[in-house]
């Protein structure tokens, strides 16, 4: 049987979707927000006027619960190991020495597969839309079975759509996905009260369950935490073809312009944009859609803009809207 740590890191979480939730501590304190992520660590920022920032191996990372992404330490043994200035002040091999001792205690680590793990808990969905795999709204999540999801469509003249779990995709922060298109949900599962599970008993359904078992062997448990967005997905200029780099692995990268000028590095990866940083003496902060991105060849990122308009259009003091956000990005893709 999984031990508490295992259960609970049996779905997925993508980690360009933590940025900018909770991070709490095992006593329940919380830890700020999670600002950057990297392949090693996840920086938070804790406090508005005396700012803390800790940088939290991956390791540690214990489970989310739909909000907050918990962490397997308490806030003073964080303190006392991971609460820096600057990243700088890491040493290679203090991360290393510290990350390597997670492995002598099983309630606080696992193999690199399961550090990426964690569980969304079914009832977190509750009221959450529903898509269907060719992309229709099914209305939202009415209530939570034991091997179904209730979803109600309508507000005058409602329909009910009991939708077995194992027929669920996963859930990406704001729908809920399920792999059957709207006609294949109407014909099978919409009805008005709710269905036992031997009512599911078929070849396709037994079939479907067998295989979604052998990869969430807890899925049950929780509803896999998916990303709309799980990384970049390019067409390489050389090879022609399709590049996907989480987003993770695109932090600290040279960002390039169209007439190939390195404007700085990848600092941070928000839901929407990227944050470059460019400068030392006099640094210059772009925020950048997302849909500006074209291209990326292992060591920079290429966006779709000459140098000449970068500091124009996306350079900020502050954060820009989502308004702003979207404004530029329906920019970039009317003239991909």
């Amino acid at each position: 049987m999984m031990d508490n740590y295992h259960r609970m890191c049996a779905n997925v979480i993508s980690w360009d979707k933590a940025i900018d939730k909770e991070v709490k501590s095992s006593d329940g304190k919380s830890v700020g927000k999670i600002q950057s992520v990297t392949t090693e660590y996840i920086q938070t920022k804790d406090g508005l006027v005396s700012k803390k920032y800790y940088f939290i191996p991956k390791q540690y990372v214990q489970k989310f619960d739909g909000d907050s992404v918990w962490v397997s330490l308490t806030k003073e043994d964080l303190k006392g190991r991971f609460e820096r200035d600057d990243v700088s002040q890491i040493r290679a091999e203090e991360f290393q020495s510290q990350t390597t001792a997670t492995s002598k205690t099983p309630s606080e680590t696992a193999t690199k597969k399961d550090a990426d793990m964690v569980e969304m808990p079914w009832e977190k969905v509750i009221g959450k839309k529903v898509k269907s795999s060719d992309s229709k709204d099914l209305g939202k999540v009415e209530s939570i079975g034991p091997h179904f999801v209730e979803v109600d469509e309508g507000i005058v003249r409602h329909k009910r759509y009991f939708v077995p779990k194992y027929y669920v995709d996963g859930y990406d922060g704001d729908n809920l996905h399920v792999a059957l298109t709207k006609d294949e949900l109407k014909n099978k599962y919409e009805r008005e009260s709710p269905p036992s599970e031997s009512e599911f008993q078929n070849q396709e359904y037994l079939e479907r369950k067998s295989k979604v078992e052998s990869l969430h062997p807890q899925f049950l448990h929780g509803v896999p935490f998916m990303a709309k967005e799980p990384g970049v997905s390019l067409e390489d200029r050389g090879s022609g073809q399709t590049l996907n780099i989480p987003w993770e692995e695109v932090i600290h990268k040279h960002v390039k312009t169209t007439d190939n000028v390195d404007i700085g590095d990848v600092e941070k990866v928000g839901n929407e944009f990227i944050v470059v940083r460019e400068g030392v003496a006099k640094v210059h902060i772009y925020y950048i859609p997302k849909p500006y991105i074209s291209n990326y060849d292992g060591s920079s990122l290429y966006i779709s803009a000459p140098s000449g308009l970068v500091s124009a259009k996306f350079e900020r003091e502050t954060e820009p809207t989502p308004e702003e956000i979207r404004t530029l990005g329906k920019e970039a893709e009317s003239k991909s």
